[in-house]
């Protein structure tokens, strides 16, 4: 079998982990300048023009403002053509303008089947335009299969007027020989050591754990909280923390390379992401908790978007936004070390149930071939 996977500027290592298929034949496809890489993986890739290149180039704002009127510009060009003789084209999301180029290809014959991914977890959201609201919903209409990642996707296809019987729920899974619990240790004196993982922007609650440090310093519960990322807010969090006077509490490591990050979670004992909605975007998936529960370690998570699916586990949400209540969790951590390590057991053992990245590949190997053995969806789509 011989597969395309098709993510533009969002080619990313952590979900194309979950597509190596022994046996058969897949090329990635990207963007020539990408928010992401597909490093480390032994998989082609491909990289095509695009208009994403030149957007990518913009400051943060510009690329809102370019996102808001004109919408998705992840356009490959020559894709049609790239797809020559592939048996599966896997696209992602509805409103993606190479979704749409890859029903093209297979209504010219150039490609067996089109399937695509879905993160979106928002019940409908507004198209930026009238364009972009034809090619959603061509795209609905037309791809063979949808991969939904979790039941809010899945509800979102619903409500985009998607047929059940043509979406599956299958997460995305995490290695779970890299990310693995520490051995047991008797020693539980010493603070309780917060971990979190993430871009450093206000949707991941970054400024509420400055916070929480503060509140837990007046009542004199002792903990160090290290933050892994960069992103926009990285000053303004250092001098929150200088300000509330918890800076000798609180470490910004900046960028980590990826191969360092199961060092960081043996050394925590608690994950927070403790993510917040914004109006057009909620959390998707979560791939830095679901690290963390395969690592045996508690976490505290943002009751944002499709966390509360993916932990699966109300005693591990937080309201975001509200400081004190994860300092009130934290506090309840801090002080029973029995319950920390029964959460995080629990966590490993739903990791290892849900989130297993070999057995993520064996489902997804069987989707395709699913999609192959049925009739193709009307070429109406074209």
């Amino acid at each position: 079998m011989r597969i395309a996977v098709v993510r533009g500027a969002n080619l990313n290592p952590w979900e194309l982990a979950n597509y190596r298929l022994d046996g058969h034949e897949v090329v990635a496809f990207g963007a020539r300048r990408g928010a992401f890489d597909a490093h480390g993986l032994a998989i082609d890739r491909r990289r095509l023009a695009s208009p994403a290149d030149l957007v990518g180039r913009l400051p943060g704002i510009g690329q809102g403002a370019v996102g808001r009127f004109a919408g998705d510009a992840g356009y490959l060009v020559g894709l049609e053509r790239a797809l020559d003789g592939f048996d599966i084209a896997h696209t992602a999301e509805l409103a993606s303008p190479y979704s749409r180029q890859a029903l093209k290809a297979r209504d010219q014959g150039r490609v067996r089947r089109v399937v695509a991914t879905v993160w979106e977890n928002i019940a409908l959201p507004a198209p930026p335009n009238r364009f972009v609201a034809q090619r959603t919903e061509v795209v609905a209409r037309g791809v063979d299969r949808f991969l939904a990642i979790t039941d809010r996707a899945r509800d979102h296809l619903l409500f985009a007027g998607v047929p059940l019987e043509r979406i599956e729920v299958i997460p995305m899974g995490v290695d779970l020989t890299r990310f693995t619990p520490r051995p047991p240790s008797a020693d539980a004196a010493g603070p309780l050591r917060v971990l979190t993982v993430c871009r450093l922007v206000p949707e991941k609650g970054v400024e509420d754990l400055v916070v929480a440090a503060r509140l837990l310093a007046d009542r004199g519960v002792d903990i160090t909280v290290t933050f892994a990322g960069s992103g926009p807010d990285a000053a303004r969090l250092a001098d929150m923390a200088t300000r509330l006077g918890v800076s000798d509490r609180i470490t910004f490591k900046g960028n980590v390379p990826y191969d360092e990050i199961p060092r960081l979670h043996a050394e925590a004992d608690v994950f927070v992401l403790a993510s917040a909605p914004r109006a057009t975007w909620q959390e998707q998936f979560g791939f830095a908790v679901v690290e963390a529960m395969a690592s045996g370690l508690p976490v505290l998570a943002g009751d944002s978007g499709s966390l509360d699916d993916v932990v699966g586990d109300p005693e591990q949400l937080v309201t975001p936004q509200y400081p004190e209540r994860l300092a009130d969790a934290l506090q309840r951590l801090a002080e029973d070390p029995a319950r920390r390590a029964a959460l995080g057991a629990a966590n490993r053992v739903s990791a290892e149930q849900r989130y297993d990245r070999d057995r993520i590949a064996e489902r997804i190997l069987a989707f395709y071939e699913a999609a192959l053995a049925a009739p193709s969806a009307s070429s109406s789509s074209a």
